[in-house]
């Protein structure tokens, strides 16, 4: 069988592309997988399933929805006819690869059959630490400029003769063009992780309502979250995940070998609480992203970062209150609800009941203790004429009593703090003020 034959087949599945494999009423008996073994061959384990997503990764598979877009491996932009067929106008590569070295089924250099072809090439590995975020505005824009674009189709009368239902369909027989919407085609080596990773991107920013979980709920909705304590919808950040992982479901239809690394998962969530911006390096939520990902460097060849960030200099929360710890000694402040960090218990049971230690950010006043450089060490009332210990930090996180596990960890210790809860300003507990006298701030 020709490879070309097989190239210009619309599989959408691993399944459905070894059934058009199987069944092609042209193939030769030799290329038929279920008469190998006639011939002395015997699959191995796991190697019928191998050649069936080896031709799956040549399928352009069309995205649910009334948009144009597909999504595949590198594979699929040889089959120069398939993007014809499909009215391709643009495509986005997300893989490094010299463009200029491919050819298609026909053995026709991409300069000639991609020629008019809108062309984007984004160079990111399929690694977990990759920096997909800084990439997905790019991306998505692109995506969304190829919706938008025309694609020109001629007639299929070269001398403008049409048929009457053309007619009708185009209501101008006299015309040989027709003007029609195009197709985005997104495609990484396998269309499995970076080509899909920027689809969702691209759904969670044009179809918002559809994923998110207070408007769509979705499979794994957690019904404990449908509400906040304070009777709010649960935030972009807490819907994060089940928004993705819907998004994920929804490509899954047509293209079921879809998998995005888990590194990439975690990015799509960050793109969704940030709301999908058009530029995400300025916002504070990939910022922390863009520090942590620093730290990890550097512990990787056993160094503490070289370039500090303190939250409290980078974030001006708009409320102060909530939770906030004092030192227990002198009182004095030491963080408040915006720099409190959350984390979760381990499911497996420990022998404290309760955490003991609050994590936090890290803050302007443990300058002096982190310039010293050290992968660990003790936090220090900052008062001067106290300097009790109040805490401890490490770089590369540790245990907390209740089983969780905090990456990097800046604790204070429960015992050594005090907590207090301060009411909004604007709350009154139902007490009527006086014109012209604001409501008490502080605790009761």
């Amino acid at each position: 069988m020709e490879a070309h034959n097989l190239a210009e087949d619309d599989f959408t599945s691993a399944d459905q592309a070894y059934k058009v494999f199987t069944t092609k009423d042209n193939q030769e008996d030799d290329s038929k997988p279920q008469q190998w073994e006639e011939f002395g061959h015997k699959f191995e384990p796991g190697e019928l399933e191998l050649l069936k997503r080896s031709i799956a990764q040549m399928a352009l598979s069309r995205i649910d929805g009334q948009d144009e877009l597909f999504v595949g491996g590198l594979w699929a932009l040889r089959r120069s006819d398939s993007l014809t067929d499909r009215r391709i106008t643009h495509v986005l590569s997300l893989v490094p690869f010299d463009i200029s070295s491919l050819k298609n089924f026909k053995d026709e250099p991409w300069i000639d059959y991609g020629k008019d072809l809108q062309h984007q090439v984004i160079d990111i590995d399929d690694v977990e630490d990759a920096d997909l975020l800084i990439e997905l505005p790019k991306a998505v824009r692109f995506i969304e400029e190829g919706l938008g674009a025309s694609w020109l189709a001629k007639d299929e009368e070269e001398d403008g003769g049409v048929s009457l239902e053309k007619g009708v369909e185009d209501l101008d027989i006299g015309e040989k063009k027709r003007k029609k919407k195009g197709g985005v085609f997104v495609h990484c080596a396998a269309g499995k992780s970076r080509s899909v990773s920027a689809v969702i991107a691209y759904l969670l920013r044009r179809y918002p309502s559809r994923f998110d979980p207070n408007i769509t709920p979705t499979a794994i909705s957690d019904p404990t979250h449908s509400v906040s304590q304070t009777g709010e919808k649960p935030s972009r950040k807490d819907t994060a995940k089940e928004a993705v992982h819907a998004a994920l479901t929804f490509v899954r239809r047509t293209r079921p070998m879809a998998e995005p690394n888990e590194g990439f998962m975690e990015q799509l969530a960050l793109w969704w609480e940030m709301g999908c911006p058009d530029d995400v390096e300025g916002h504070p939520v990939y910022q922390r992203w863009a520090y942590k990902r620093e730290i990890d460097e550097n512990l990787a060849v056993g160094q503490a970062p070289t370039r500090l960030r303190f939250e409290d200099e980078e974030t001006q929360p708009r409320d102060d209150s909530g939770l906030s710890l004092r030192c227990k000694k002198c009182r004095r402040a030491l963080v408040t609800a915006p720099f409190i960090v959350e984390h979760k218990p381990s499911d497996k049971k420990s022998s404290a009941s309760t955490c003991q230690h609050y994590f936090v950010e890290p803050l302007s006043w443990m300058r002096g203790v982190l310039e010293q450089g050290e992968l660990n060490g003790r936090l220090l009332c900052p008062n001067a004429k106290c300097g009790a210990g109040v805490g401890r930090y490490d770089w590369k996180g540790f245990r907390c009593s209740c089983g969780g596990w905090v990456t990097p960890a800046f604790s204070l210790q429960k015992a050594r703090v005090d907590d207090v809860v301060k009411r909004p300003a604007t709350q009154s507990m139902g007490i009527r003020m006086p014109p012209g006298i604001a409501p008490r701030s502080g605790n009761l």
